[in-house]
C-alpha cells in the first residue's frame, strides 16, 4: 500500500503551489485554502503567511499530478491545529502574553528559534 504525502502543486498553483497541494491533498478547492491563508494572513499580522512560506520550503513538488490523493482526515486535523495555533497566538499578542520585561517583544525572537528547528529537524530527517 502505498503511501500519500502532502506536496506542492505544480499544476494548480497561483503563487507557491502549496494551497493547491493541499487542496488536492485534503480534496477541497484550493481557492478556499487561499482565502482562508489571506484572510487569517491579515488578521495575524503576517504569522500566517511565515507559515505559508514555511509549507512553500518544506513541501516537496508533486511529481504525480495524476495520482489521486487521500488521508483528507489528517490533512483537516493538521489545518484546524494551524487555525487553532495562529489564533492563540494572536491572542496572546493582544494579551501581552509574548512581553518580556521592559515590554520587549518575544514574538519574532520565537519565530526564529522555531524556523531553526524545524531546519534542524529536516536535516536530521534527510540524514
Amino acid at each position: 500500500m502505498k503511501t500519500t504525502r502532502v506536496a506542492r502543486s505544480l499544476m494548480d498553483r497561483v503563487f507557491g503551489g502549496v494551497c493547491g497541494g493541499l487542496g488536492a491533498y485534503l480534496g477541497i478547492n484550493p481557492w478556499w485554502l487561499r482565502v482562508t491563508f489571506v484572510v487569517l494572513t491579515l488578521l495575524s499580522n503576517g504569522v500566517v503567511a511565515l507559515l505559508y512560506l514555511i509549507l512553500w520550503w518544506i513541501l516537496p513538488p508533486d511529481l504525480t499530478p495524476d495520482v489521486p490523493h487521500s488521508g483528507r482526515d489528517l490533512g483537516m486535523l493538521l489545518v484546524g491545529v494551524a487555525i487553532m495555533l495562529t489564533g492563540a497566538v494572536v491572542l496572546a499578542r493582544g494579551m501581552g502574553v509574548l512581553s518580556g520585561p521592559g515590554g520587549a517583544d518575544l514574538f519574532w525572537p520565537g519565530v526564529v528559534m522555531i524556523m531553526g528547528a524545524a531546519l534542524l529537524l529536516q536535516q536530521l530527517r534527510r540524514g
